[in-house]
């Protein structure tokens, strides 16, 4: 009894720990703040500036990849450690950054802090949650919600101290560089895979579902009571329409989300919040995107898969819709409700990547299959751009909600084709 329930302080603490690492590793969501003074010191166009957070997201999706392909040869230990050592380099060589060193923060933020950071996001994920086979949607989603938490946390404080003189932001980014680097290195150092001899399912002391019943094994159940997935390669998972349809519906769930917080702050203000108001609306998108995370994971956890499903589906529809309404209406009721929706229907998502590759595809490759399912963030870094491109062409918000909802449409239909075996 005693080991039990020492085994399982161990999983909370990894989870306590885990979740404070990705904290600060969501400051990667934070170049909206970070990269103002870029702007007023270098002259550095959005253009430029905007295809930085481009390349970010492509490396942090590459990154997570890397550490997928890496799990079944590298320990955690060893990954989180190198992952330290990318992060420290990015943020040590972008505070170097000079007038003509662009490029520079190309590789340094975009490249090393991307790669590091999408190392740090996938192993820490994939690890954890193999110490919570019995709540898989509650671990995903703490974590996931401190990752969102982060531009909100230490997006304000990075933002304070760039704008105090004596600080500045060069410093600002070192020392963004070596906290993370400090934590991530730590955080290597202790975390480990749990002995797979051991049953840690229900670790915790809860009456635990068998496997055999023949509920579990039905989407009517809560994804943690599914009965245990056929573990599949990569190169099987790929095959499958399940991938797929999964893939494009988190592609499509991510784009409205993303292409809304690329303009939240203007179409606050079009719809007549004055800016101190649009910059709370912003603020408030950021909560319950957090927020969104952790009650997905609940859902996974407690409630039918078939009625999660049906929930975030619906959920994904009425984002682009009310946003549609604000946009034709000026009302600036809906279009704070729409935002705050949006964010909301966002949060869903990576619970969602980081749950369904273990419910649909098995653990043992779970590492890896996650960091597929993840690189949906390629695709939709594009979106916000489409989208910026189409309200600058046409001038009317109403063509970006019209598209956004075709794609809200699209995905949750996609999310409902998708059934248990």
């Amino acid at each position: 009894m005693d080991t039990t329930r020492m085994y399982a302080k161990t999983r909370w603490l990894y989870l306590i720990f885990g979740s404070i690492t990705l904290l600060l590793g969501g400051i990667i969501y934070s170049w909206s703040i970070l990269k103002s003074p870029l702007a007023d010191e270098f002259g550095w166009n959005p253009a430029q500036l905007a295809l930085n957070f481009t390349i970010t997201i492509c490396c942090f999706g590459t990154g997570g990849l890397v550490s997928g392909v890496l799990s079944g040869k590298v320990s955690p230990r060893v990954r989180l450690i190198i992952s330290s050592v990318f992060v420290f380099l990015g943020f040590f060589l972008a505070s170097r950054v000079s007038e003509g060193g662009l490029g520079l923060l190309y590789i340094s933020y975009g490249m090393l802090g991307g790669l590091g950071i999408g190392i740090l996001y996938n192993t820490t994920i994939a690890t954890i949650g193999e110490w919570f086979p019995d709540r898989k949607g509650l671990a995903s989603g703490i974590m996931l919600m401190c990752f969102g938490f982060s531009t909100l946390i230490f997006g304000g404080l990075a933002g304070h101290l760039m704008a105090m003189p004596d600080f500045g932001w060069r410093r600002t980014y070192l020392l963004l560089g070596i906290c993370m680097a400090a934590v991530v290195f730590v955080f290597g150092l202790m975390i480990k895979r749990p002995d797979k001899t051991r049953n840690v399912s229900r670790a915790d002391g809860a009456a635990e579902q068998s496997a055999s019943d023949p509920a579990s094994s039905s989407d009517s159940a809560p994804a943690s009571d599914c009965a245990k997935a056929a573990d599949l390669s990569a190169l099987q998972m790929i095959r499958t329409g399940t991938f797929w349809k999964l893939f494009i519906s988190l592609t499509l769930m991510a784009a409205i989300g993303q292409s809304v917080i690329s303009f939240a702050k203007d179409f606050a203000i079009f719809t007549g919040s004055a800016e101190t108001l649009a910059i709370t609306v912003v603020g408030l998108l950021s909560v319950f995107n957090g927020l969104a995370r952790i009650c997905a994971g609940a859902l996974y956890d407690n409630v039918k898969l078939r009625i999660t499903q049906w929930i975030i589906a619906a959920i994904m529809v009425a984002a682009p819709l009310l946003g549609l309404l604000a946009a034709a209406s000026s009302s600036q009721i809906i279009g704070i409700i729409a935002l705050i929706v949006c964010g909301f229907s966002l949060g869903f998502c990576p619970t969602t990547s980081a749950v369904y590759p273990k419910i649909f595809f098995g653990e043992t490759n779970y590492a890896l299959n996650f960091s597929i399912t993840n690189l949906t963030l390629i695709p939709t870094s594009f979106v916000a751009t489409i989208s910026g491109l189409i309200l600058t062409s046409t001038g009317s918000y109403l063509p970006v909600f019209l598209m956004l909802l075709a794609f809200g449409i699209v995905g949750g239909g996609l999310l409902l084709l998708i059934r248990k075996p």
